[in-house]
């Protein structure tokens, strides 16, 4: 017996070294070349993934690359309910009006409603952040696609009450209804232009470039190249002084207007009833 045994050493050596040699390559194998390829199967029917590494087909584990993680979807931004966008004007500087609880307000670039503030103006939508986080308003639009304030009561025509405008000298009395409804940007540069006025790069106040004749502004007093200067007695210093008489419209029962004409200085008074 120790005879044929020992005559079976040499084998069993040559066949232990064979092994031993094949998994240290595997081994190295593993640990210059790219993992495996993953072999997927998709049907009806769930099918599990295989890998097969060259150092676990011996029974020797490697260490598996990570598997990516899936990057954590962003939070979606919200969209803004119980507030209506009516109007935006992209300029220097942008603008647009929203509407809450029946009341609308005028925001220039960088103002806030309810803590809302005004961050970026499109044609057709808003983006507001509070709080870091980003809101979106959109315009509704009718199926012409012009944005529409929806309304059950059916209010007189602009030109209707444009006639109910009485002038007294330098007194105008002006129908509060047909400024609520001249409470929208679009509308207005329909009528009139206006423009900045710089002097020694300080803002003195707003030039009418152009005015449509028989408008709402024709009646108003508003004459092309006149030079609105002052409001309620108060100069005219940031473009933002404007907008906020403009913002409170519905709430003045008065209003006047320090004008340059040529040479002179008129001063017109409104009254609104």
């Amino acid at each position: 017996m120790s005879l044929r045994f020992k005559a079976w050493m040499p084998a069993a050596a040559y066949v232990a070294i064979l092994i031993l040699s094949a998994k240290l390559a595997a081994l190295s194998i593993d640990a210059f070349l790219p993992p495996g390829a993953t072999i997927e199967c998709k049907s009806p029917l769930s099918f599990p993934k295989y890998n097969y590494p060259f150092a676990r087909a011996f029974g020797l584990t490697t260490k598996q690359p990570e598997k990516r993680k899936r990057a954590a979807a962003s939070r979606p931004e919200a969209t803004l309910k119980g507030y209506t966008l009516t109007m935006t004007a992209v300029g220097t500087p942008s603008m647009a009006i929203i509407v809450h609880n029946r009341k609308s307000k005028l925001l220039s670039q960088g103002e806030s409603i309810d803590g809302f503030r005004l961050e970026e103006v499109y044609t057709d939508r808003v983006k507001l952040v509070k709080n870091g986080r980003t809101y979106w308003l959109s315009m509704k639009k009718s199926k012409s696609g012009v944005a529409t304030i929806v309304s059950k009561k059916k209010k007189p025509k602009n030109g209707e009450l444009i006639k109910q405008i009485r002038q007294e000298g330098n007194t105008y009395y002006v129908p509060r209804e047909l400024l609520t409804q001249m409470h929208d940007l679009k509308k207005i540069f329909q009528y009139i232009a206006i423009n900045p006025v710089y002097r020694d790069n300080k803002l003195v106040g707003f030039g009418v470039a152009n005015v449509k004749k028989g408008s709402v502004f024709d009646k108003m007093g508003l004459r092309k190249r006149d030079i609105i200067e002052k409001v309620d007695g108060k100069p005219i210093t940031d473009e933002g002084d404007a907008f906020k008489y403009f913002n409170n419209i519905n709430a003045l029962d008065s209003l006047s207007l320090t004008i340059k004409r040529g040479s002179e200085r008129k001063e017109l008074h409104y009254e609104i009833y």
